[in-house]
């Protein structure tokens, strides 16, 4: 049951991956608030939000933009829940959720101004080169947003590595290398005081 419910964090389908994806808005929300509290959002920034789940962050980025946001995951019910969640916004044309895989997105170089990802990366294969198909579709001088409950420290890291298949977690100068290794100039990160909550922020 335990690796049925991991499973369904990694890919969420069915009805119980509606389910799942419900609690991640949920269970999210502190970790998405700190990397907020972080993050420079222009008016006229395009922003993508990678393994957009239930469409929150979205929702979130378009009320601090006047451009569009688009969405990309690989769960079809999560690419739904997100076009559910920002039904007008899609139904105006400022955002499109599409279905795909972040290791080889169907989007054109230098796309986007801003770039995010919140409790995603621990499940995107070969970081490093993935990390380098985000760097080619940020702009010059963009930004790529990272938002994890854990820095690569937290206590129950080990329990979720042996539970879970082809999960990852990583510290901020793990992340740090492969993000300079991908081509961004500068990066920082920042860990929430008293927590193990870690928002990184990577320049083009």
């Amino acid at each position: 049951m335990v690796a049925e419910k991991i499973d369904q964090c990694m890919k969420p389908h069915g009805d119980e991956g509606i389910q799942t994806i419900e609690n991640m808005n949920e269970n999210h929300k502190e970790i998405s608030e700190f990397a907020f509290s972080l993050v420079n959002v222009n008016n006229d920034d395009e922003i993508l939000d990678i393994g957009c789940g239930g469409g929150v962050n979205i929702e979130k980025f378009l009320k601090l933009t006047s451009k569009n946001v688009d969405g990309l995951d690989y769960s079809e019910v999560s690419v739904g829940e997100s076009i559910k969640r920002n039904k007008s916004a899609v139904e105006s044309g400022r955002c499109k959720v599409i279905q795909a895989d972040v290791s080889d997105m169907p989007i054109e170089d230098e796309s986007y101004d801003l770039v995010s990802a919140f409790e995603t990366i621990y499940f995107w294969p070969e970081i490093g080169e993935t990390f380098k198909e985000v760097y080619r579709i940020i702009r010059p001088g963009g930004q790529f947003l990272i938002g994890q409950g854990t820095d690569g420290n937290h206590p129950d890291d080990e329990k979720w590595l042996a539970t879970v298949e082809g999960m990852s977690v990583y510290t901020a100068p793990e992340l740090e290398k492969y993000l300079l290794d991908a081509g961004f100039k500068s990066v920082e990160s920042n860990v929430k005081e008293n927590d193990y909550i870690m928002a990184v922020i990577a320049q083009k």
